[in-house]
């Protein structure tokens, strides 16, 4: 197994996934603070709209994974939210005081201390535009990097927005993608660690600034350390600008 933890160079962006999330409940303010002790200074986190406007921070678009039922968040008014456990499902004991948060709430406690890596993960049609005024009215523009899985949501955002940096999140970097890119201009293209290769990031630099990958989470127990080490080793031998990792304590520049 490799030595803990693994050097990376100075400008590469290492990225609290969620948080902290491997050590506390992922997108809650505990998981965010914890990485800035570690001496993190990006972090990446999910934003939902609920029908009263109020952008939240969870990754699913139901709350089953939190055992808080099947319920859709983007169904769900703030007031409903507010309360729930977001913690428990992670350790009763140690985590049934964790609440979910807002993007306000983020902004807020951490104010300028993160470049905030924000995921519009959510599928309201005013998401794009409620993110967007959260950021201008703390002014964060310059502290934020808006990415989506969904081209058409990254659309959106450059619509309301053409000033904010974006990034697609795509599994293998393709024609497509190269071609999508360079049609709206983006900053990042973000491919799957697993599928990242030397050849296929030199050739997105040519269109984006930076490219960064995603996946350092883990997919079986039993290997989920060497599995995620060997995923940090490929995404450096590729060429990669950085990587949201649930533990990011395991790398350092």
């Amino acid at each position: 197994m490799t030595t803990l933890p693994i050097t990376v160079p100075a400008a590469f962006r290492i990225i609290a996934h969620r948080g902290a999330s491997a050590y506390l409940p992922e997108n809650t303010l505990a998981a965010f603070q914890l990485a800035l002790e570690m001496g993190v200074t990006e972090i990446e986190t999910d934003v939902q709209l609920t029908t009263d406007g109020v952008a939240v921070l969870c990754h699913d678009r139901t709350l089953a994974r939190y055992d808080q039922g099947d319920r859709v968040v983007e169904e769900m008014s703030w007031g409903e939210l507010a309360g729930l456990d977001m913690g428990s499902w992670f350790s009763p004991h140690l985590h049934r005081d964790k609440r979910m948060c807002t993007l306000h709430d983020l902004f807020t406690v951490f104010g300028d201390r993160f470049t905030y890596h924000v995921e519009l993960k959510g599928r309201a049609p005013g998401l794009a535009a409620a993110t967007q005024a959260i950021i201008a009215e703390h002014q964060q523009q310059d502290h934020c990097i808006i990415t989506s899985f969904a081209y058409d949501s990254l659309v959106a955002m450059h619509q309301v927005d053409p000033t904010l940096r974006l990034g697609w999140l795509i599994q293998g970097i393709d024609e497509d993608a190269l071609a999508n890119a360079q049609a709206l201009q983006l900053f990042q293209l973000c491919p799957k660690a697993a599928l990242v290769t030397a050849d296929r990031v030199a050739q997105a630099r040519s269109i984006v600034r930076e490219v960064r990958a995603w996946g350092l989470s883990g997919e079986r127990v039993a290997t989920e350390a060497s599995e995620v080490q060997a995923l940090i080793h490929r995404v450096l031998e590729a060429g990669c600008d950085g990587m949201t990792i649930n533990w990011p304590d395991w790398v350092c520049h």
